[in-house]
């Protein structure tokens, strides 16, 4: 029911589960909620909160993307909520998790409370709030609701079985059963409107009293359940609810549009402003995440010392004059020269794919487990789409890199490699990025994180497969030569044989400059037989700018499709 009151709930098309039957009404006035739902300030069941930012944090982010003000006027609204809610104790220290440890869950739900009333929503739902607090939290999170409502503030939140206290602090009461109502009003009126079938004692909670006749009244006697639910429609009480609503219909209030665009003006907040806060918090995360963060960039130390350890010297050993049969002019021999080339070429496959697989798996669960929060902050209108995407994408950008720059540090040297090392870094960086795309496709299409784990493969297995790594391009069957065009492994692949194996195509060019061709071809036979072995495998140095265009079209046609995906599964929360 929350859920469709704050317009959280999808209706209608995909995934429609909650067809809506009647209208719903602000202020007199029908209304769709999806249109109007940055008014209503909704705290879930389950806090959904980044785990690794403040309470101060995650209201300021709030503020910041839902009021137009000045600086210091929001961190003194900031400070001002903290206060209210009784946070500034705990404002520095990180909400936490299951696996962080962090601030209280009583402080945890006053943080989501205080994350959607910054924003100045006209109403405030708050679905099961007390639900897994302790008798003391619960009863600090109600007294801190209570001044809200007594600040002008309606608050409307479902509890099960609240405390004799909190239950004082409510002013009016809607009581269900399956779906139906058998009692809405004041609150000091539903002990004496419930006593005509059991008066409660003095000394009982109201609530556990009402609650127990319910529940006994459905199991052992039908008959009081159903006067019950058949006094409730015909009741004093209940005609005068219906006057009253019928009464702000008949004269809705001529201010709403009014509000709306009030509203809509003092939120409006600019992209930059969006992006700017968004990737500020993006790399709070990064930097306080550390346990991930070395995890990854461990993962990549220690691929690229065992490539090492395995291709130490190859990319060295092919025109190495001590090294009997191998491409080197003074010891050419076929077989032997082309086995070299195989390892040279071999080594930087080894560490492409090695960047293939260590960017994409950690991104592959970003959205997955994050979706939660973006859910409920794009339902608030708090950002676009776009900013967001761009955001992850702008504080992933870094990290893929440095983990590049720590791959060929330790394997330049060791391997033995010939290309500028600043290039090498550089494309790897695109394919790095570029294969993570891929990866945010799952992650952004699909539902669950399971299934985004299952589905991860198809991420990398074809572009191994397409790519020329098992056999040459060449030789892939015309039905599926289309795929390689969307692997982005392939053109990383070229453009690095373009950077390793110049030295190569460049002795060639100027032997050829100053002899005669078949003098080069007699004296340089490995290189020659090299160059050959390259256009076995697809790569023409001539072809070099089309690579690294297609790379990096690949990368945004990638990051572009998996926005649209995240945007289509946006628009709501449930």
């Amino acid at each position: 029911l929350l859920n469709l009151l704050a317009g959280r709930q999808r209706t209608t098309g995909p995934g429609g589960a909650a067809p809506l039957g009647g209208s719903i009404s602000m202020a007199g006035t029908t209304v769709d909620v999806a249109s109007v739902r940055s008014h209503i300030a909704y705290v879930m069941q389950e806090d959904r909160l980044l785990a690794t930012e403040t309470p101060r944090e995650c209201v300021k982010f709030s503020a910041y993307m839902t009021r137009a003000s000045t600086p210091a006027e929001l961190e003194s609204r900031v400070e001002e909520m903290l206060k209210l809610l009784g946070l500034a104790g705990c404002a520095d220290t990180v909400v936490g998790s299951t696996l962080l440890k962090g601030i209280s869950g009583g402080e945890r739900k006053r943080t989501a409370v205080g994350v959607e009333m910054i924003t100045d929503a006209k109403i405030l739902f708050l679905d099961e709030p007390l639900t897994g607090l302790d008798s003391y939290a619960a009863y600090t999170l109600a007294r801190a609701l209570k001044q809200l409502s007594e600040a002008g503030l309606p608050v409307l939140c479902t509890a099960h079985q609240p405390s004799s206290e909190i239950f004082a602090m409510f002013d009016d009461v809607v009581v269900l059963h399956e779906g139906e109502t058998v009692y809405h009003g004041p609150n000091d009126q539903l002990v004496s409107y419930f006593a005509r079938w059991a008066r409660c004692p003095d000394d009982f909670n109201p609530a556990d009293h009402i609650m127990f006749l319910l529940q006994r009244s459905e199991k052992e006697d039908g008959e009081v359940l159903r006067a019950v639910k058949a006094t409730w429609p015909e009741s004093e009480a209940s005609r005068a609810l219906a006057g009253r609503v019928d009464a702000l219909r008949a004269k809705p209030a001529a201010s709403l549009r009014d509000l709306e665009q009030a509203t809509a003006a003092s939120r409006r907040i600019g992209l930059c402003r969006q992006l700017g806060v968004l990737l500020s918090r993006e790399y709070r995360a990064c930097i306080r995440n550390k346990g991930i963060l070395f995890a990854r960039f461990g993962m990549s130390l220690f691929l690229v010392m065992l490539y090492s350890w395995l291709f130490a010297g190859s990319a060295r050993d092919g025109d190495d004059p001590a090294v009997e049969r191998n491409c080197s002019p003074q010891n050419f021999e076929p077989s032997g020269c082309s086995t070299y080339f195989q390892a040279h070429y071999g080594t930087t496959l080894s560490l492409l794919c090695g960047t293939m697989s260590v960017a994409a798996q950690p991104v592959q669960l970003v959205f997955p487990s994050e979706r939660p929060v973006f859910l409920r902050e794009y339902a608030a209108r708090q950002y676009n789409v776009v900013p967001y995407f761009v955001s992850k994408t702008l504080a992933e950008l870094p990290v893929v890199f440095l983990g590049q720059v720590l791959t060929y540090l330790c394997s330049y040297w060791i391997m033995g490699l010939h290309g500028d090392i600043l290039l090498l870094i550089v494309i790897s960086w695109g394919l790095g990025v570029a294969s993570s795309s891929i990866a945010l496709l799952f992650g952004c299409g699909l539902a669950s994180a399971q299934k985004v784990v299952q589905l991860a493969p198809l991420a990398l297995i074809p572009q191994m497969l397409f790519s020329g790594l098992f056999i040459p391009v060449s030789r892939i069957p015309a039905s599926l030569q289309w795929v390689k065009y969307l692997c982005p492994l392939r053109y990383s692949m070229n453009l690095s044989a373009v950077v390793e194996f110049g030295f190569v195509k460049a002795r060639v060019e100027d032997c050829e400059r100053l002899n005669d061709a078949s003098i080069c071809r007699q004296h340089l036979r490995g290189d020659y037989l090299r160059l050959s072995l390259l256009g076995g495998h697809g790569v023409y140095f001539d072809d070099w700018l089309w690579d690294a265009l297609v790379l990096a079209g690949l990368f945004i046609l990638f990051r572009v499709v998996a926005c649209f995906l995240l945007w289509r599964r946006a628009r709501f929360v449930f």
